[in-house]
């Protein structure tokens, strides 16, 4: 039954009725309830029947290795932190560990990794773990045995001891060797050997009251594929520099995704978020440099086909570029070309991978050709064949902009935008 933050059994009860699925089991006034539903519609339980009950043993590995991980780490926590560690709490699941304890403040990283060692390090040794009922008054005198969540209410009480036998304990309970193992009243199942819990992982450490921090944490398979994934993102990130331009971005949003979901060692998780935060101080450096890039190219590219324009006696320019998304650049092109031309003028600018197109239009403020030509109107015309969105108003610098979805109809914009300039101001 579930008790003592120890999740329940699962399993299954057979007899003449069929199957019975137990799907829990709790403790409910002195009577152990179990929890399910019958396999077939027909069969019926009743009192006096004989029954076989068959418990998931592989499910129960995994939370006994959990439960044994969680005695492992009540004794690190007090060998890395001091003896003023008190658990305040635990839950014993298959997937994973929960450890509630006594102390004021977050544990420093270095700690942390040195808690997950001192764990790690008994799983290593592939310790024996004992268990015995004994005598509440002869157990309470072993050195530096842990009285649990009322464990020590029992008489007799079962004793759990790693590395030494539970009758080695009560026959020199004074000995001070005691202190440097872990033993504990505890009444939940366990592992037969430390080894058996494979790998430890600490996942997260975080506080839940005043002065009660929380740690979490996995084992066995589970431990051992966040270890991997762990270095598998990490590499991931230390190689994410190779990538350019708009990619470096891509990339890092990526790995930041990655990272946000992943369960993996908190030391490695803290260790991943610094290069991150690098790699996201190179990505917004490239992306000032590429943003310089694109106002300089997008200005010289629009002043040469306004200036063609002009020789051609033309009192509009249309204008493509190629710099991404980028409506900053496409804007500022626009609005160079208003105020040192004094010509009207639109720009599409379109990303390769997307097939998404930026348009920008703008006519001179104060102008004759202002009375004629309407930039949001124009805009809208030329947005048609891209499938776009704009706003229906035009900024307080003149300008009309939107997007189209649709760059693969952009010659067919192109066309559009002239033919409607051209009848307007003509």
């Amino acid at each position: 039954a579930e008790q003592g933050g120890q999740i329940f059994d699962t399993g299954l009860i057979e007899g003449l009725f069929g199957t019975f699925n137990v799907c829990s089991v709790q403790m409910v006034k002195g009577f152990v309830l179990h929890i399910g539903f019958l396999s077939t519609e027909t069969g019926e339980v009743s009192v006096g029947d004989k029954v076989t009950c068959k418990v998931d043993y592989e499910r129960r590995k995994l939370i006994a290795s959990n439960h044994t991980c969680t005695h492992m780490l009540n004794f690190a926590l007090k060998k890395v932190l001091g003896g003023h560690i008190e658990q305040k709490g635990s839950t014993v699941l298959p997937e994973k560990l929960r450890f509630d304890f006594s102390h004021v403040k977050p544990i420093e990283l270095n700690d942390l990794i040195k808690i997950e060692s001192e764990v790690n390090k008994q799983i290593k040794e592939k310790l024996d773990v004992f268990t015995k009922k004994a005598v509440l008054s002869e157990a309470k005198r072993i050195k530096g045995l842990r009285e649990v969540l009322g464990e020590a209410s029992h008489d007799p009480v079962r004793v759990v001891a790693i590395g030494r036998q539970v009758d080695d304990l009560l026959a020199d309970p004074e000995n001070n060797e005691w202190s440097s193992l872990s033993s504990e009243f505890c009444g939940g199942t366990h592992i037969t050997n430390t080894g058996e819990a494979k790998a430890f992982v600490i996942v997260s450490e975080e506080g839940v009251a005043k002065g009660i921090r929380r740690i979490n944490a996995i084992t066995g398979e589970y431990a051992l594929e966040a270890k991997n994934l762990a270095s598998l993102l990490e590499k991931e990130v230390n190689e994410a520099s190779n990538a350019e331009g708009s990619a470096l971005d891509e990339k890092f949003k990526s790995l930041k995704r990655r990272y946000d979901e992943a369960v993996i060692p908190a030391a490695g998780k803290a260790r991943i978020k610094k290069k991150l935060t690098l790699f996201q101080n190179d990505v917004r450096k490239a992306q000032k440099k590429i943003a310089e890039q694109n106002l300089k190219k997008a200005v010289k590219v629009a002043t040469e086909v306004a200036e063609s324009a002009t020789s051609d006696g033309k009192t509009f320019c249309i204008v493509k570029l190629d710099v991404g998304l980028d409506l900053v650049a496409v804007r500022e092109a626009a609005l160079e070309v208003m105020e040192k031309k004094g010509m009207s003028i639109m720009l599409f600018s379109t990303e390769e991978v997307t097939k998404k197109v930026v348009v920008c239009a703008g006519v001179p403020g104060k102008s004759d050709q202002q009375k004629r030509l309407d930039a949001v109107e124009w805009l809208g015309t030329a947005m048609g064949p891209l499938n776009g969105r704009y706003g229906k108003r035009k900024g307080k610098d003149g300008l009309a902009s939107g997007q189209g979805t649709n760059a693969s109809h952009l010659q067919a914009a192109l066309d559009l935008a002239a033919s409607f300039a051209s009848l307007q101001l003509n």
